[in-house]
């Protein structure tokens, strides 16, 4: 019997567990994921932290997911302000850190590429970032799937078969709305690999999508605050430069319990 030990993370109230060790096999993590999600339902990914000195942050479904490594680099930093380098899914190496007001932030990878947007239709673009694809969906578009909010989990699932993104490890789609001159995102997403679809309720790679739609609208850097689902900011800035994208950040607070949690598998 395994005895897997693990942290849980708010970052911007998206539930986050963190596992010490980063040694299991695929079929492993799926099995620690599931098992921690059943027991904390409230639990929306799951990652594996190395607890041998070595920086790293390995997530259940192979994805990247932003409030994860925001939560890996808190944790490796005890809270305290600093900046470290985390690999991530033995394929990035991403800076993130803790600023002087304890928020966490990480950038968020983008592909070498130099066109990381598509203008599906009007109001509606796919952002590709390394390890997830996102799908934005503009406030006058996304208000036809507002008015009910309980499909929105159906919905989401349906565009990205309908984008033909089913082949993508991981797909988020946001759905915006404007608040009093905010962008708030209302972020489905789901993981391949571990055949996972949530309505988060926070997402940092979709609201630095999100920032990316503007900055791609406007020609220039932006740095917007995104309300998130749970009432909280990710605030996300990217710089744009000779039509390409680049420096892509993402910050927000966090919060954890102190609680180390075990369980038996």
């Amino acid at each position: 019997m395994n005895k897997i030990k693990y942290l849980i993370y708010k970052p911007a109230g998206n539930d986050t567990a963190l596992v010490y060790g980063t040694q299991y096999n695929e079929t492993m993590k799926k099995r620690i994921n599931d098992a921690i999600m059943k027991r904390h339902t409230n639990v929306e990914q799951v990652g594996f932290i190395n607890d041998n000195g070595k920086k790293e942050l390995q997530m259940a479904g192979g994805e990247f997911c932003g409030n994860a490594t925001r939560s890996a680099a808190y944790n490796y930093l005890n809270g305290k302000q600093g900046k470290i380098q985390i690999c991530v899914n033995s394929k990035d190496k991403i800076i993130a850190g803790v600023d002087k007001d304890k928020k966490a932030w990480c950038e968020i990878p983008l592909p070498e590429k130099s066109n990381i947007i598509t203008e599906i239709e009007k109001g509606i673009f796919i952002v590709d970032l390394k390890g997830i694809t996102i799908v934005v969906i503009q406030d006058f578009q996304a208000q036809k799937y507002l008015c009910n909010k309980d499909k929105l989990k159906q919905v989401g699932r349906k565009l990205i078969d309908d984008y033909n993104l089913v082949d993508n490890s991981a797909v988020g789609v946001m759905f915006c709305e404007n608040k009093k001159e905010k962008i708030k995102i209302n972020p489905i997403v789901w993981v391949k690999s571990i055949d996972t679809l949530f309505y988060e309720t926070a997402c940092g790679s979709g609201s630095m999508a999100v920032c990316i739609v503007e900055s791609y609208l406007k020609k220039q850097k932006e740095k917007i605050d995104i309300i998130q689902p749970s009432g909280l900011i990710i605030t996300a800035s990217v710089d744009y430069k000779n039509d390409r994208f680049q420096q892509s950040i993402i910050s927000g607070n966090i919060e954890n319990d102190g609680i180390v949690y075990s369980l038996d598998l």
